[in-house]
């Protein structure tokens, strides 16, 4: 990936801090969750500074088909599993715990497989049939969670991120149907 030098954007900066954030998380054997934490945090900062062509580009490719290397080896395909676990666990959780943990662990997995690696190049089977657990899960808990605001979703997240907004679209379809739940004769008196 190149410098934007309009912005100044260090962005072989940004992926070589990805790509080392994931091979230490794939050779070290402690501390799994702040590894992958940081990992994902590294690989998030990227995708923020760079626009969907510049991932796309031979550079970004090339990043992609390192990063594929990484996820596979060492211990990351552990500590994948894991973060999905405990992204199903957060997701079940969301009303007591907090809905938006939720979503932004949710979040960062379809980062991961959408802008940079496949979900089939690197999770293993049990952990890609519990995306739609996940999904459920989200679903579920949504009308117990509170609403994300508008304000309080970041301003990243990808529309196609329904799990931020499924709340408040949860309540304003309780809101509907509770407002045209039937005649009104029997209230005015018909």
């Amino acid at each position: 990936m190149t410098v934007g030098a309009e912005s100044g954007r260090d962005l072989p900066g940004l992926a070589r801090q990805a790509v080392d954030a994931f091979a230490e998380s794939a050779a070290r054997r402690r501390d799994r969750d702040a590894l992958m934490d940081t990992a994902f945090a590294a690989l998030f900062e990227l995708y923020r500074a760079t626009t969907a062509a510049e991932r796309a580009s031979p550079a970004g490719r090339n990043f992609n088909s390192t990063l594929a290397e990484l996820l596979v080896s060492g211990n990351n395909p552990d500590r994948l599993s894991l973060y999905v676990v405990r992204t199903q666990t957060a997701a079940e959780n969301g009303r007591h715990e907090g809905y938006r943990p939720a979503c932004w662990r949710r979040s960062m997995l379809q980062l991961l497989g959408d802008e940079f690696v496949p979900w089939d190049r690197f999770l293993r089977p049990v952990d890609l049939e519990a995306i739609p657990r996940i999904d459920d899960a989200l679903v579920a808990v949504a009308a117990e969670a509170s609403p994300v605001s508008g304000e309080e979703v970041p301003a990243w997240v990808p529309e196609t991120h329904w799990w931020w907004w499924e709340p408040a679209r949860q309540a304003a379809a309780d809101g509907a149907d509770r407002a045209d739940s039937g005649p009104l004769g029997a209230v005015v008196g018909e």
